[in-house]
């Protein structure tokens, strides 16, 4: 992969987004091994999560995760903020 030109664009950040970085968030299934694609809006929200490819219905224990789901919201909260800010530069 080469390396952006980003002299054309001065003032705006360098991002180089890798492959890795655009691939879906997501874990491998514990039953079948099948990619699970699972979102923060969907941990945050939701009270399972379930395999496309063999149903299996994995759930969250939100009073086990309760820490690790409000981090989740303050990430998901500073990126909705990074994304309005930078929609109107």
């Amino acid at each position: 992969m080469s390396n952006p030109d980003f002299s054309q664009n001065p003032g705006q950040p360098q991002v180089d987004i890798t492959r890795q970085q655009m691939r879906p968030s997501g874990m491998p299934c514990p039953q079948c091994n099948g990619f699970i694609p699972v979102s923060m809006q969907q941990i945050i929200t939701d009270s399972a999560i379930i395999c496309p490819h063999c149903g299996l219905r994995l759930t969250i224990n939100r009073q086990q995760s309760s820490t690790a789901i409000e981090a989740l919201k303050k990430v998901q909260q500073a990126q909705t903020d990074f994304d309005r800010k930078n929609k109107f530069q």
